[in-house]
């Protein structure tokens, strides 16, 4: 289980560099980098999902790994979903991947459509409402990370060294160029690793087995990160947060936050769960259908995770 952990990590990366060391330019450029990644939402009307007194302290995160496309104008797609629930009465997380293909009602377009189509129609804010109302569950903060900045990272880092489950190849976006995978342990460069975690169509577990090369790549830079000594390299990787990753976490809330979980996270409980469904293809379009009573279930387990640590409970 510690694998899933890269969400909460994830958000707690910009508090571990700064743990990394007070010095006051280090601090002064973490800041101004988390101004640059800065994103701000619309006030919530009055139809919108808000917490009860007994989930106040509970944290929802939602990340999205967006995939570029070649296309001119195109603004992309969310290829990954992930939610993330942070309880910290009870030292808990929730967490758990919304299939991309998952057909739901798009907020704001009043229709049905694939989940991970909203960021084109509306961007983060509408994907996030699309979310909320496919959970009916409100979201406190958002993360979107550009797949493409796993590139510059890998390299900034002299390559990665990954264990490969089983040998696969995968073309580039562009199908022009052909990349092989060996099984076993492997070196990988910046662009072999971006495509190393794109790949889905050659795995028997199809997106699920995406999703866990994706959070493997991203446990590795973590780890990188996390032990960063050199300032020219901290610059580097500040530089390509600032450019790859957009959130609606303030600075302020960012320290509150390593203050909040620096001691403890390791003692943090990780729960995962699948969205079960099936497939399915309307007028000639691959769906992930996820009935009803599934949808009701994921509800029902953050009410009952948010619940936990609380009096009575």
């Amino acid at each position: 289980m510690k694998k899933y952990i890269i969400i909460g990590s994830i958000v707690l990366l910009s508090f571990i560099l700064i743990g990394v060391g007070y010095s006051y330019y280090i601090y002064h450029a973490i800041e101004k980098t988390v101004d640059k990644m800065q994103i701000t939402f619309e006030e919530p009307g009055q139809n919108e999902l808000v917490k009860t007194e007994e989930t106040q302290d509970v944290l929802t995160f939602l990340l999205l790994g967006i995939g570029d496309r070649p296309q001119i104008g195109d603004a992309g797609r969310a290829d990954s979903i992930i939610v993330a629930s942070v309880n910290p009465k009870a030292k808990k997380v929730l967490m758990f991947n919304i299939p991309r293909d998952s057909r739901v009602e798009i907020v704001g377009k009043n229709k049905m459509d694939k989940i991970n189509h909203a960021y084109a129609y509306g961007g983060i804010e509408m994907t996030k409402k699309t979310v909320e109302r496919f959970l009916n569950q409100p979201i406190d903060y958002v993360l979107q990370t550009n797949m493409e900045g796993l590139t510059q990272l890998v390299d900034v880092f002299g390559g990665i060294e990954v264990n490969n489950e089983f040998a696969f190849d995968q073309m580039d976006q562009y199908g022009k160029k052909n990349h092989h995978y060996d099984k076993g342990l492997i070196q990988l460069d910046g662009e072999r690793a971006l495509h190393y975690s794109r790949m889905r169509k050659s795995d028997p577990k199809g997106d699920l087995g995406r999703n866990e090369r994706q959070r493997q790549v991203l446990t590795i830079l973590l780890n990188k990160m996390a032990s960063l000594s050199s300032v020219l390299k901290m610059e580097e990787t500040l530089n390509i947060m600032g450019d790859n990753i957009k959130t609606n976490i303030t600075f302020d809330k960012m320290k509150s936050f390593f203050l909040q979980f620096k001691r403890d996270w390791k003692e943090y409980q990780i729960q995962s769960e699948e969205i079960m469904g099936s497939n399915q293809t309307i007028h000639g379009v691959y769906y992930y259908h996820v009935p009803d009573k599934e949808r009701e279930r994921i509800s029902a387990l953050l009410k009952e995770h948010a619940a936990l640590g609380a009096i009575g409970n």
